[in-house]
């Protein structure tokens, strides 16, 4: 047993290893790591602007770092406050077609020569379309009324822009997204974004919610690197609980399911709130209302267009639990579908490229580990399905 003794300066050491752990860390992190934080959101919301007619975009002509997930990112914009391949002013006597979408034709977390629109122009060099250039009018988290009122505001600011065709990326996000906007706002009111970081946020409120451990590895070294440590373990225990799933599952021995279908289940489970709105026999009503609510809108993007001698595209594509979840895919295309032809809408599904050989190996290399969106290849096969679609018209 430990005397007594022993324990009070075990105790002691303790608890001033812990205050020094805890001072030298918050040092740290005031002086490096909330700063470097701050500033590099600071800069994201500095140059994603309001607007008051469709919320938010792209402050024009301006170079800034982004951040998604663990991937720090280059946007340059131009004079429209799209996403370019540089800062500059886009000839007015070129002819372009506008690609507009959310966070897919964004391409968060990509350079810009690895977004779709980045491949599009460089496919459109070699096949030589009737057109100059694409321009990519995406930004993250937009919805199917943002794309109404965003084209109209681009044509009615820019009368001089010469546009063959709008290329519209439906996304299965427009399932949560679209209730904000039912009530079809005309103007959108300044949204304050803060920019502090919500980890220094948390010291006082852990303390006071009695979450010490939380407090412990967010706030001092050594709680990091055992919680690290657990992570590592954790991580290791769910690559081999979702090896043997996958063994199971497509009856193969467990020692030959590779690593690239296990790191493909990780991006199949990710965004579980979606992908949940289409299990069971048929789509939930919510879904359907906000599927019906989006077509509303294109089919108000096409009246629009249509006016101005403007072809209007829409395109449909996988995310990764759609490659691997036949009933849910079946789900959403059995509803959406129709819904193309009775509204007279040109449309392209581009599920079939995707859905060819060996699944999980085609979410591996097309997807963003652990996540939904495409990585440069995904894009550029996207591009070509594209592309070989405009060919044909």
């Amino acid at each position: 047993m430990i005397k007594t003794k022993n324990l009070k300066k075990i105790l002691v050491f303790t608890l001033i290893f812990f205050a020094v752990d805890l001072a030298l860390t918050q040092w740290f992190l005031k002086n490096f790591y909330y700063k470097n934080l701050e500033r590099q959101r600071s800069s994201d919301i500095k140059n994603r602007v309001y607007n008051k007619h469709y919320m938010y975009t792209f402050a024009k002509k301006k170079s800034f770092k982004s951040v998604y997930k663990d991937y720090e990112y280059i946007i340059h914009t131009n004079n429209l406050g799209f996403r370019d391949k540089k800062v500059r002013d886009i000839k007015r006597d070129n002819t372009y077609i506008i690609v507009i979408g959310d966070s897919f034709v964004e391409s968060v977390g990509l350079d810009y020569e690895e977004t779709l629109v980045g491949h599009l122009n460089k496919k459109n060099k070699q096949e030589e379309l009737e057109i100059d250039e694409f321009l990519n009018a995406g930004v993250t988290s937009y919805s199917s009324y943002i794309y109404l009122k965003k084209i109209k505001n681009i044509f009615e600011e820019n009368p001089w822009l010469k546009v063959k065709k709008v290329i519209l990326l439906m996304d299965k996000s427009d399932i949560v997204d679209a209730p904000n906007f039912f009530n079809r706002p005309e103007f959108f009111p300044i949204i304050k974004d803060e920019h502090s970081v919500k980890q220094k946020d948390l010291f006082i409120y852990d303390l006071k919610k009695g979450n010490f451990w939380r407090f412990y590895y967010k706030q001092t070294t050594t709680g990091g690197l055992l919680k690290k440590i657990g992570d590592l373990i954790e991580d290791e225990a769910r690559y081999l609980r979702d090896k043997y799933i996958l063994s199971k599952k497509l009856k193969r021995n467990f020692f030959k399911i590779p690593s690239n279908q296990i790191h493909a289940l990780r991006s199949v489970r990710t965004r579980s709130d979606i992908s949940s709105q289409f299990e069971g026999n048929t789509l939930k009503e919510s879904s359907k209302k906000s599927i019906d609510f989006a077509f509303e809108n294109f089919v108000l993007i096409k009246k629009y267009l249509n006016n101005r001698n403007i072809d209007l595209l829409l395109v449909i594509f996988p995310w990764p639990y759609e490659i691997i979840e036949k009933n849910k895919r079946e789900n959403y295309m059995n509803y959406i579908l129709p819904k193309f032809k009775q509204n007279d809408i040109d449309y392209l599904s581009a599920y079939k490229p995707f859905l060819k050989g060996d699944l999980y190996l085609n979410i591996f290399e097309n997807y963003i580990y652990n996540d939904i969106h495409f990585n440069s290849k995904g894009n550029e096969l996207l591009s070509k399905i594209i592309l070989n679609k405009i060919i044909k018209n």
